[in-house]
């Protein structure tokens, strides 16, 4: 029996606005489309979005809303979040994710001013 595919819209470079209602909506910046099913890992998935955005795996986290709920972003992490989330859309064609870029801390890197 085939797997049912969902379309992962995978959104990057904008901005989360909040609206009247308290919902967030995203605006701006690019969008591509993965399919998946039940048997993806997370680790492949995240490695074709990091090539996609050509972006760093260690630097990017990947959200997604709840059907129903714009107010909340879901973390997907690891495998079982990732399933969950297919599952959450079961119902859906399409789910829109959000890949957001963490900044990173550099330990050799001063933020002190140097003294003479």
């Amino acid at each position: 029996m085939a797997t049912k595919k969902l379309m992962v819209i995978c959104h990057s470079g904008g901005e989360f606005e909040t609206e009247k209602d308290g919902s967030l909506s995203y605006r701006g910046g690019d969008a591509h489309a993965i399919d998946i099913d039940d048997q993806t890992k997370f680790d492949v998935f995240k490695m074709e979005v990091a090539e996609m955005f050509n972006c760093s795996i260690s630097t990017m986290s990947i959200r997604y809303f709840l059907p129903g709920n714009r107010k909340t972003l879901i973390t997907v992490s690891n495998d079982k979040d990732l399933e969950r989330m297919i599952k959450f859309h079961v119902d859906s064609v399409t789910a829109d994710v959000f890949i957001m870029m963490e900044e990173t801390f550099s330990p050799s890197v001063s933020n002190m001013p140097t003294s003479r």
